[in-house]
């Protein structure tokens, strides 16, 4: 039998609230559907603690924590204390810091807001050793400038909205570059032509679930088992066999992530002691 391919879901918002009703049910098609493991992101404390609860009940569940920027306004006055101690909570279960960033669309917080709380999220990050999980809608350019000040602070830009030129700064900043099933959408040329300029060793794919599901699915609640779409298409555009792409996919995943790190060494002492003030 010809091998088969394996998927990962880089960032899935299975917490929220769209999927109380059936949550187990979503998993258990997640991994019907051949997706080995998926990344949850939070984003504000409340999320952030229930991917860290998830992630410790579903084995194949990772969790980000963070405060995203269209939440930054209602964040406590303590939310920096509380994110470290989630992460010392949930420190096996950990892999990021995320989902933090900026976002300039109209009614968003104000920008030197938005500002002020992803530079924090981010040298937290670079305190605690996790790379981060980066939201960037009309911010691009701003967000990688923000994140070029920490100097050797791995991450991922997830849903990538920006041109190839982006991807080339980013890339070369050593970031990862994430697609979503917007990659399938009809007007999504300008999307189709950054994933083509994505070094392969540099590309993540994800749903973002519940929102944007690909092709044929639009009109659905996202969910990670979707992800097998997204992978078939950016193969198809790359001109790439899918079980190729997966496992590049996989091997970069796992090396930003400390997959096989945290699933070896989960408690101990080293992984703990970066969760100090």
């Amino acid at each position: 039998m010809s091998e088969e391919p394996s998927y990962v879901d880089t960032h899935a918002h299975v917490q929220m609230a769209e999927f109380d009703d059936d949550r187990n049910d979503v998993l258990q098609r997640c991994w019907n559907s051949s997706v080995g493991w998926i990344v949850c992101p939070g984003v504000d404390i409340a999320t952030s603690d229930f991917a860290g609860h998830l992630s410790q009940q579903e084995p194949r569940v990772f969790a980000a924590v963070g405060v995203h920027p269209e939440d930054c306004a209602d964040a406590p006055s303590d939310y920096l204390t509380q994110l470290r101690a989630l992460v010392a909570l949930y420190r096996e279960k950990t892999v990021a810091i995320g989902e933090i960033g900026l976002d300039f669309k109209e009614g968003t917080p104000d920008h030197m807001v938005q500002m002020h709380y992803f530079e924090e999220q981010l040298q937290l990050a670079a305190d605690l050793g996790l790379p981060v999980i980066v939201h960037s809608r009309f911010a691009v350019v701003e967000s990688l400038s923000t994140i070029s000040h920490f100097a050797g602070l791995r991450g991922v830009m997830h849903c990538f909205g920006g041109t190839p030129l982006d991807v080339e700064q980013a890339a070369g900043m050593g970031l990862c570059i994430s697609f979503t099933g917007n990659l399938t959408y009809p007007g999504a040329r300008a999307t189709r032509e950054a994933l083509k300029a994505c070094p392969l060793e540099r590309l993540l794919l994800e749903t973002d679930s519940p929102y944007m599901p690909p092709v044929p699915m639009r009109g659905k609640r996202n969910e990670p088992a979707f992800v097998v779409h997204t992978y078939h298409a950016a193969a198809s555009l790359l001109d790439m066999d899918v079980l190729d792409l997966s496992q590049h996919i996989e091997e970069t995943a796992r090396e930003l992530f400390n997959y096989h790190e945290r699933r070896e060494h989960a408690g101990e002492k080293d992984i703990q002691d970066h969760t100090q003030p």
